[in-house]
């Protein structure tokens, strides 16, 4: 009985399949597909605030590099290096303006229009690159949650709003993506054992913060492009010179100019540059393309981390052994020193811009947050275990 009900239900089936012409049963009538929607794509100019010598470009063309990946033309990017359509110092409001659609910078540049980023740029004695992607990418609320909450909205770290605030306020959307491990120390004519043999050295420096700390141990700051340092060198314009880290040094011919070099680099232990977007450009790119944009700095970040700090191995060497130049380490009273005048400039700043005291105070709650960590793996760990790190009370009192 059991194998007639089998042969049964097998009978049926083919019967059915008979009459469906050995096929599921179509639909009785479908309409023509209709035509695909024609995608939407973007020129757009991108103007940097790098000369070709100097291999900060080399972040730039890495993201316009991964662009090109993930989203292929639709999203068509005509590069310009240094001066080429607009000066270095012109990149923001280029942007802004919409005469390029993308900026590549070092937010420092932009201290004049609010002092907020000379600390989204680099501060003395303070983050190094590390603790910037700590800070910019990670949200500590999310410890301990389900991995598919990361990438959610939110999920960035405070760093990240707060540098989306501050570029807001001129129309351009800012997202970090080249962080800059610690730079070289003054490189030049000139040793520097000690913050004493900095009296009288007349030093290209970039930073307000740091020229603050130059003033008070004795020193002139003279405010020249990197690309200008060559020559103030060689005519006594410049007795030594910072520019970033070994292997950028080198592209700038620093080899060809050097005699001593001075450690650590504790005018910028640590450093970001960013992307800048025409903001209503690009508040106006589907979700998809501002992913990719997205994807693509963070991409690009991580080259660059790898980039910086693998060369600085490799030029230090090169510094040393091929032209013979004689490097002297600060000693550990002298960074005491420089750590506690960087924080009373921190003060100083945070107590005139509301902004600046925000940024600071997130700054801090993170390296507050950290220190200890850092101190038990001082052997191995990044940053400088004995920073003076600022009163956060002091700090919070002056947000507004």
């Amino acid at each position: 009985m059991k194998k007639r009900s089998i042969i049964a239900v097998m009978l049926l089936i083919v019967v059915l399949l008979a009459s469906c012409g050995g096929k599921a049963a179509a639909p009785a009538a479908s309409a023509e597909a209709a035509p695909a929607a024609p995608v939407q794509t973007y020129n757009w100019k991108m103007v940097s605030c790098w000369a070709p010598q100097y291999h900060l470009g080399d972040q730039d063309h890495e993201f316009i590099v991964r662009m090109h990946q993930l989203v292929g033309d639709q999203i068509k990017i005509d590069y310009f290096v240094e001066n080429a359509l607009v000066g270095p110092k012109e990149v923001l409001d280029a942007v802004k303006d919409d005469v390029a659609q993308i900026g590549s910078d070092y937010p420092g540049y932009w201290a004049g229009k609010d002092t907020v980023f000379n600390l989204l740029s680099s501060w003395p004695m303070w983050m190094d690159a590390y603790d910037y992607i700590n800070w910019i990418y990670y949200d500590p609320s999310f410890a301990g949650r389900m991995n598919d909450e990361v990438g959610k909205p939110g999920s960035i770290g405070e760093g990240m709003k707060i540098y989306r605030k501050a570029y807001a306020k001129f129309g351009v959307e800012g997202i970090p993506f080249g962080p800059i491990t610690i730079e070289s120390g003054p490189r030049g004519t000139k040793p520097i054992k000690g913050l004493e043999d900095y009296k009288g050295v007349k030093i290209r420096m970039s930073g307000s913060a740091q020229g603050q700390i130059l003033k008070k141990i004795g020193a002139a700051q003279v405010g020249i492009q990197s690309s200008e340092v060559y020559q103030a060198m060689q005519t006594g314009v410049i007795d030594v010179a910072e520019s970033c880290t070994p292997y950028l040094d080198w592209g700038l011919g620093y080899n060809e100019i050097s005699k001593y070099s001075s450690h650590p680099g504790w005018h910028q232990p640590g450093s970001m540059c960013c992307l800048l977007f025409n903001k209503a450009k690009f508040d106006a790119l589907p979700a998809n393309l501002k992913a990719a944009i997205e994807i693509s700095a963070q991409a690009t970040a991580l080259q660059t981390l790898a980039m910086e700090d693998r060369t600085s191995g490799i030029y230090t060497n090169k510094f040393r052994d091929e032209v013979g130049v004689k490097s002297y380490q600060l000693p550990e009273s002298d960074l005491k020193r420089l750590s506690e005048m960087s924080r009373e400039i921190m003060y100083d700043f945070a107590s005139k811009n509301p902004l600046f005291a925000e940024c600071a105070y997130s700054m801090a709650s993170y390296m507050h947050e950290y220190q200890y960590w850092r101190q038990l793996n001082s052997v191995y760990g990044h940053g400088y275990a004995d920073l003076q790190l600022p009163d956060l009370a002091k700090l919070k009192s002056f947000i507004k």
